[in-house]
């Protein structure tokens, strides 16, 4: 196969100083003035032409270092860089000038890669067709939003066809619509071949798009392989480091950083493990799905269909969890059941979770304060509001006959003016 990037012992140093004297004299008498911080160690990797490949990692792991320097955009300390062709970076305001209007950051750009008058005379109205930003072209960049900013900073690398794309958390901002626009370029890309990088948090998108994974971790290679090798260790890693204490961080730290290779994997081996045994139990929560590029399973769990933006909007009652290969999956209800009203299953990564505990069923006697919504569920959602103002009911009776908490919030389920709703403790005066 041919190579399209060839990245070799790849390091990249920066100097903490404790102000501008150190800096200055360190710049005047180079000597070991600062405190050396590696953002990259050592990286090594290959990307063969087509390859569609994730870069995945906690924050600080040295993501976004390494795709610059793959684009050519910051130079390593050490090591080198083979590329086949162009590479073109799409990033948030990437390479944009903000005293510059839209259309002249357009002709920068394109003047920078090499393209004469004439080509960019016919490439920029697909550029500005592609980025819907018609209206606001010729006003400067410091105006646009962040989603703006990523919209033309995409359409201009996609138009330009480089041989290899990057895309660094370019699509976590904007709208829907245009992310939905921009990954169906990316598949275009994906099926002409094209080598692409992607960079995410999105652990749903990284299964859907890419082909390999390349773990990184505090700059270093912590594994590279195929999505299905590499994925379920990392998922199992993150569930166990959003556990941990800022202590055992600090001493997971330490060994990655400083420990053998030895003693790196045992300390994986007895910490991280991927459990193919499935198991499951009982619970009492609430939860919300985080976002549409959620998955929804059947009880096999490897069947995952993307959520409707009408499910993400409601809140649903959790009565049974699962456990399989180091992940957790809640069955999601519609009703406090795990046998009736339910959707499927969902990773608790993709869910707002609450703890549920119903307290008490005992009549209580509340007047509103006026504050506040109503629900027809605890802790709801968009699709569960009953009354969305509270004002026109200041002072009026609300007949509690059911307490829950929810996490360290206590509601109240009850009548008011006729109509069964969820109220909030901080939005009820108890009736003496």
């Amino acid at each position: 196969m041919e190579k399209a990037i060839i990245a070799k012992n790849i390091s990249k140093k920066y100097k903490f100083y404790n102000g501008t004297k150190e800096r200055v004299f360190d710049l005047l008498f180079p000597k070991d003035i600062g405190e050396n911080f590696y953002a990259l160690k050592h990286v090594d990797f290959e990307a063969e032409k087509g390859d569609v490949i994730g870069f995945v990692g906690i924050n600080g792991s040295g993501k976004s270092t390494l795709s610059n320097i793959i684009a050519g955009i910051v130079p390593a300390t050490s090591g080198t860089v083979e590329i086949a062709g162009q590479a073109s970076l799409i990033a948030v305001a990437s390479g944009l000038k903000g005293d510059l209007s839209g259309r002249d950051n357009i002709e920068l750009k394109l003047l920078m890669l090499g393209f004469n008058k004439e080509e960019i005379k016919k490439l920029e109205p697909a550029i500005i067709e592609f980025a819907e930003l018609e209206k606001f072209i010729d006003q400067p960049v410091k105006s646009y939003s962040s989603g703006m900013k990523s919209r033309l900073g995409f359409a201009i690398s996609v138009n330009i066809d480089p041989d290899i794309l990057i895309i660094d958390e370019a699509l976590s901002v904007g709208d829907k619509a245009f992310a939905s626009k921009s990954f169906d370029k990316m598949m275009e890309f994906k099926d002409k071949g094209k080598t692409m990088i992607f960079v995410s948090h999105s652990i749903g998108q990284m299964r859907k798009f890419c082909e390999k994974i390349l773990w990184l971790e505090f700059g270093m290679v912590k594994d590279y392989g195929s999505v299905e090798e590499i994925l379920p260790q990392y998922e199992a890693f993150l569930n166990k480091w959003e556990r941990m204490t800022k202590k055992e961080r600090e001493e997971y730290r330490d060994i990655m950083e400083h420990a053998d290779e030895e003693v790196q994997k045992q300390w994986m081996v007895e910490n991280i493990k991927v459990e193919n045994e499935y198991k499951e139990e009982y619970t009492s929560l609430l939860g919300r799905i985080k976002s549409e590029e959620a998955l929804l399973y059947t009880n096999s769990l490897n069947d995952g269909k993307l959520v409707s933006a009408e499910l993400v909007k409601e809140v649903y009652y959790i009565k049974k969890l699962a456990m399989y290969k180091s992940e957790t999956y809640y069955l999601l209800s519609k009703s406090p059941s795990s046998k009736e009203d339910t959707i499927g299953w969902m990773k608790s990564s993709d869910l707002k979770v609450h703890s549920h505990i119903c307290i008490d069923e005992d009549e209580r006697i509340f007047l509103s304060n006026g504050r506040g919504r109503s629900y027809t569920k605890p802790w709801g959602a968009e699709n569960n509001i009953v009354l969305k103002e509270m004002k026109g009911v200041k002072g009026e009776v609300f007949e509690a006959n059911k307490t829950d908490k929810v996490g360290k919030n206590v509601w109240y389920r009850g009548k008011l003016q006729g109509r069964e709703m969820w109220l909030h403790r901080n939005h009820l005066t108890e009736e003496k």
